[in-house]
């Protein structure tokens, strides 16, 4: 099938570790996949389902990070990742943390979004900056848990994760739906039902399993699964990116918050979050469809 122009990006996003003018380089193919979120909302594990439901196999060495690279990563050749994708004779998938303004829009391709509640991403994002074996952001995680979560709320940095890079992220993909080659998923509703999570990718993206396949793919996905197999699904396991490769997957847990920050930390988030999306739209992207 003949790859249409797609809708141009409408703004540049560069900061420390990426810059999304390296879409520009890139070459689609019909049914390539693109897996768009923040950071620390699900990105791996939809890639790991994707590799598994791509291959057919739950005991797949998915190696995310060179087989399903991240596109707008500055620090690998960009060069060097696009002929490792034009090499590949399967169906494709890629990575991306910008937003939908931010990259071209092909209709040929299909394209799976994550969403995680903002303060779940947070405390999360603090675990992953601490496993990295180099230094990253560190002013932006503070040991003072309130001072670090103030940053949080009122900077406006897409390389550390602040809130207002998952509100500009989750906005931007509100505004193109309904589209049919758009799937949109949340951490939460991932973590109640996994089997069903498999089954809507493996729909939304067209490959057809066996249930007994796509329960064993469900299976291999789960959070325990994934940590005691961290060489095959960790990105850049192996290359001393990380501390621990299994820390990578931390503890796939939700509420973090609860203990950890003041009534005052949590007056100044609903703050923010009242005034920014709809009840509607900030329930779901707190807590998902519960």
């Amino acid at each position: 099938m003949t790859i249409v122009p797609p809708e141009p990006a409408l703004r540049d996003y560069k900061d420390t570790l990426t810059d999304s003018r390296r879409w520009d380089a890139f070459t689609p193919r019909d049914g390539d996949i693109v897996v768009s979120t923040p950071p620390k909302c699900g990105t791996t594990w939809t890639q790991a389902i994707l590799a598994m439901l791509i291959t057919g196999d739950p005991l797949v060495d998915a190696q995310t990070s060179m087989k399903s690279p991240w596109i707008d990563i500055s620090f690998r050749d960009v060069a060097e990742v696009m002929a490792r994708l034009e090499a590949q004779e399967h169906r494709r998938q890629v990575k991306t943390h910008t937003p939908f303004d931010g990259v071209p829009y092909w209709p040929q391709m299909r394209y799976i979004t994550v969403y995680r509640h903002p303060i779940d991403v947070h405390f999360s994002f603090r675990k992953h900056v601490a496993n990295m074996s180099f230094d990253f952001a560190i002013g932006l995680y503070p040991d003072d848990l309130s001072e670090g979560f103030r940053l949080f709320l009122e900077g406006d940095h897409f390389d550390a994760v602040s809130l207002d890079s998952i509100l500009t992220h989750y906005r931007e993909t509100l505004v193109r739906e309904p589209r049919e080659n758009l799937l949109r998923l949340h951490y939460a509703d991932m973590t109640r039902d996994l089997p069903r999570t498999v089954a809507r990718i493996a729909d939304h993206v067209g490959i057809e399993h066996p249930k007994a396949l796509l329960d064993a793919i469900a299976d291999a996905a789960t959070f325990d699964s994934m940590k005691a197999n961290a060489h095959r699904f960790t990105p850049s396991a192996g290359q001393e990116f990380w501390r621990n490769d299994a820390e990578f997957f931390n503890t796939a847990s939700s509420n973090k918050w609860e203990g950890r920050l003041t009534p005052d930390d949590l007056a100044a988030y609903d703050a923010r979050m009242s005034v920014a999306l709809s009840p509607k739209d900030r329930h779901w992207l707190e807590w998902g469809s519960a």
